[in-house]
């Protein structure tokens, strides 16, 4: 073995060379970045230390209906009955996140960020490491609240912050501790932490917080280690009727493992799938093979491809008794120097594009040769390159008969090479075209929801997070922002628009169907909510807090899917509850607006109630003709004069909307973007092949000239092979592509239809790069003086 006569080798063939290192680089980043996300999903939750033993609380419901529904949500009740009851149990932690504007005390300054209303037990469960502060007694003042390392430094800058105040909603919070960041990994992402309990006074306000079927926060579980989840889930399972009565025969309360949760957390009438976001993670990791594939078949190609220069050497070599192992071994190093090279050039790559691929895909990944499972991640790739690339054409060219190659007979014919080379381009474009196609699915069908009629008008929607001040003065705030001149229409409601927090049951109407046993949305809102959000009304008018029944309760408003299932009483003047007893009248039916599953061909019962003391969201439809963010100031200013302590910062409901497609547009942008990069991988060694033949046709395409042939006959012989291959590649890839375009839309009610359109579409744009590849080396083969190309030694 000569490692010198391999980097001579190497380096005498510069431009063949050159396109397998870029290529096998290029495929060797893609996939490297590919992993790293892979990585990063697949090990969600590991970096908190004991995460194995801690599982979240979830119930499946059984409606009379017969269909289960699952929920990853807890009473606020669970908790106790664990820590009390369940010796398995090491602790418990109630947790609900939110976003706040906090103002430090004595300042004018806002801060809006993320946190959550936790237990105090939730700091050893997930192992938070605190700067400042005593970890037993930072909640032990009423009105707490730790930050995070990177808030108070936001806030504070260096200064210990510990006794400072922030403001939040006419409350003063006292700074008791600081915390380390927590890891970007995990489920736990806060900026601060509040205790429970402020949070249990909150929502007191708007229902009782002691029913075992007012399922509305997180409850993470720590179990002592070596307990059998399978038997502490069956002991759960009647705990809500044990401790609540035959109501709650049900619901059927279990745990589930929070190292699970992301992966494979989607059950389906009550059973897990094995599916939910695993299913991407294994897509890309497929994609990330492909791609490297892809660039092995290249380096295999051009290998093959130039194999009568390389022909003389092996019969030579054999001749003076060179054995086959050693050849064989001579490739392979050469093949593994090629692959360090490119490796290398890769982590080049990498440190340059993770900045902008972490922008790309909104994530933040990092990359450090300090850290050992990265490293052995590169070396399995490099020897993965090097075997699978080097292996064929090593065992190939090292196969030669001596005297066959001496006398130019074995690599004239071609044979089998010929056929395994065409082969591989067949695959490499037939991955690409699958890709390609993959990714116009994905994108028409996000489409086609983004552009749905939703029921909700989203342009020039705003919402403003709602402090006391603004809902016990309601309908002076809503006179104040009419009379601004740049407000339409305004409103108070609890819930984000397209989204419902609240589903109850059961419901009781006059003529209901046993069976009817199915969840009924629930929204608490002002008068004015449904005309904000662009909601029709078909029939009756909006609520009127005015009008009252006998109760000293307003009217309700449902929509067209409830009005049907309620039948004759689904009118105006019906009357709907949750109890024979107490009932409410319907005083307005609006327009089906579609909330939660956007891919559902029709949308959820929806129930309005007058209530804005029970709200958290003001919605504001600003006039279109005036400047946005001129009007949203004078919003504010009207705001601030209410409660001056609070930012009032806006939420377009556009970018609402948008955040709900977050998962399908990552697999749109990778999607995309490892296409693009497969088919220039594919096109690279199309290059090198279109190169090598037409310097293998050199003379003919001289003797063609003098003959008379014309340029475009010259680039039509030159490129017609290739066309045929392209063409043998969409007849694999369409019916693959169909396939797998049926398999991701059927998971969707509503979506799209595929027709040939896309295909025809993809393999003609295909064909072009692949055309204007070839054709590059073509010309120049087209467009040479035939004189020198025919001359002999």
């Amino acid at each position: 073995m000569n490692i010198r006569r391999s980097i001579r080798i190497i380096f005498r063939s510069k431009t063949y060379s050159l396109l397998n290192i870029v290529g096998l680089a290029i495929g060797i980043t893609s996939a490297a970045l590919i992993f790293l996300w892979v990585e990063s999903k697949v090990n969600f939750n590991k970096a908190i230390p004991n995460s194995r033993n801690i599982y979240v609380s979830a119930y499946h419901y059984y409606p009379g209906s017969g269909e289960c529904i699952t929920s990853f949500e807890s009473n606020n009740l669970l908790a106790k009955a664990l820590d009390d009851d369940f010796p398995e149990v090491k602790s418990c932690a109630r947790y609900n996140s939110e976003t706040l504007v906090f103002v430090p005390e004595n300042t004018t300054n806002s801060f809006e960020e993320k946190g959550a209303y936790a237990d105090s037990s939730l700091f050893n469960m997930i192992g938070m490491e605190f700067i400042y502060g005593d970890i037993s007694y930072v909640f032990e003042p009423q009105y707490s609240i730790i930050l995070s390392r990177s808030m108070a430094r936001k806030i504070y800058g260096n200064e210990n912050p510990i006794g400072k105040g922030l403001v939040n909603e006419g409350a003063i919070y006292q700074v008791t501790g600081v915390f380390e960041d927590m890891p970007d990994n995990t489920s736990f992402q806060f900026e601060w932490l509040i205790p429970f309990r402020i949070m249990e006074q909150k929502v007191k306000k708007v229902f009782d917080i002691g029913e075992w079927g007012a399922s509305w926060l997180h409850t993470y579980v720590e179990l002592e280690p070596g307990v059998d989840l399978k038997l502490l889930n069956d002991k759960l399972d009647k705990l809500s009727f044990l401790k609540a009565g035959p109501t709650y025969k049900s619901f059927h309360i279990f745990l589930y493992p929070l190292n699970r949760m992301l992966l494979y957390g989607q059950y389906k009438n009550g059973v897990e799938t094995g599916g939910g976001y695993i299913k991407t993670v294994s897509l890309f990791f497929l994609i990330g093979v492909l791609i490297l594939l892809i660039a092995c078949i290249n380096f295999m190609n051009l290998s093959t491809a130039r194999s009568q220069k390389r022909a003389l050497e092996v019969g030579v070599r054999k001749t003076f008794g060179t054995k086959r192992k050693y050849l064989i071994r001579q490739f392979l190093v050469e093949s593994g120097l090629i692959t360090s090279i490119a490796l290398l050039l890769s982590v080049g790559l990498i440190w340059l594009s993770l900045p902008l691929f972490n922008e790309f895909i909104g994530v933040r990944l990092s990359f450090s040769l300090l850290n050992p499972t990265i490293v052995i991640g590169l070396l399995v790739i490099g020897l993965f390159c090097t075997f699978l690339a080097g292996s064929y054409p090593a065992l190939y060219l090292s196969s030669y008969n001596p005297l066959a190659t001496l006398k130019m007979q074995k690599v004239s014919k071609g044979g089998s090479a010929a056929w395994i080379r065409q082969g591989l381009v067949v695959f490499q474009f037939t991955m690409a075209f699958i890709l390609i196609c993959s990714t116009f699915v994905i994108y028409l069908q996000i489409q086609l929801i983004q552009k749905r009629d939703i029921g909700i008008v989203k342009d020039n929607l705003v919402s403003f997070s709602v402090t006391a001040e603004l809902y016990n003065s309601s309908s002076a705030v809503l006179n104040e922002l009419r009379n601004t001149g740049v407000v339409e229409k305004c409103g108070f409601s609890a819930n984000q628009i397209l989204n419902s927090s609240m589903k109850t049951n059961p419901w009781v109407w006059n003529g209901k169907d046993p069976e009817d046993d199915a969840y009924v949305s629930v929204n608490f809102v002002s008068e004015g909510l449904i005309g904000a959000a662009g909601i029709k009304l078909i029939d009756g008018t909006d609520i009127d807090p005015t009008k009252k029944n006998n109760k000293g309760e307003a009217g309700v408003l449902i929509n067209e899917t409830l009005a049907k299932r309620m039948g004759k009483e689904g009118r105006i003047g019906g009357q709907i509850g949750q109890s024979a007893e107490r009932k409410w009248e319907i005083v307005g039916i609006m327009k089906d607006f579609v909330f939660d599953d956007f891919y559902a061909i029709e949308p959820a019962s929806a129930l309005f109630f007058y209530d804005p003391k029970r709200t958290n969201l003001l919605f504001v439809r600003l006039k279109p003709d005036i400047e946005t963010y001129k009007a949203i100031g004078q919003v504010q200013t009207v705001l601030r004069s209410f409660t001056p302590y609070h930012a009032f910062e806006p939420t377009f409901m556009t970018d609402d909307f948008d955040r709900l497609f977050e998962n399908e547009h990552l697999v749109e942008k990778l999607s995309a973007l490892f296409a693009v990069l497969a088919i220039f991988i594919s096109c690279l060694g199309l290059l090198g092949l279109s190169a090598f033949s037409a310097e293998q046709r050199t003379k003919e395409i001289g003797i063609r000239k003098v003959l008379g042939a014309k340029i475009i006959d010259i680039l039509f012989l030159l490129g017609k092979a290739y066309m045929v291959l392209l063409l043998i590649s969409f007849v694999i890839g369409i019916p693959v592509s169909l396939y797998a375009g049926t398999r991701y839309l059927k998971d969707y009610a509503y979506r799209i239809v595929l027709s040939w359109n896309i295909f025809v579409g993809v393999a003609l744009l295909i064909t072009l790069i692949a055309l204007l590849t070839v054709s590059f080396q073509s010309l120049k083969a087209a467009i040479a003086n035939p004189v020198k190309s025919i001359k002999t030694e």
